[in-house]
């Protein structure tokens, strides 16, 4: 029996602002780590996606596990991970390898069914 191999790294966050008067340093940090993303090597895809004013999902599509750590834990999103549970009170991630993008509904409902929202 042979591992599969998968061409990317899929890479879902959903994050719950805690109000409104939040939403300035979440932009601020949003942007930074958006920027810091548009160079980071490995980077094949990455999109935004809101609920409302206080519901924030992101996709990005790696070509490695390791690519992605690499992004995750320098620069601007680093600072942003560290005041995330300033600013969220939910904070939610599921990460997946697959053989293409996913859509935002495959994307929304993996991350439901990981937190108990569908079955």
């Amino acid at each position: 029996m042979r591992k599969e191999e998968y061409d990317m790294y899929i890479s879902v966050t959903r994050l719950h602002l805690k109000g409104k008067r939040k939403l300035l340093s979440f932009s601020f940090h949003t942007i930074k780590s958006i920027i810091q993303s548009k160079k980071a090597k490995g980077l094949k895809f990455s999109s935004v996606n809101k609920e409302g004013w206080e519901t924030y999902w992101t996709l990005t599509v790696w070509e490695s596990k390791e690519h992605m750590k690499v992004y995750r834990n320098n620069g601007n999103h680093l600072k942003a991970m560290k005041i995330s549970r300033n600013i969220a009170d939910k904070l939610e991630l599921i990460n997946w390898e697959a053989e293409a993008i996913p859509t935002w509904n495959e994307c929304k409902d993996r991350l439901n069914k990981k937190f108990g929202r569908i079955e």
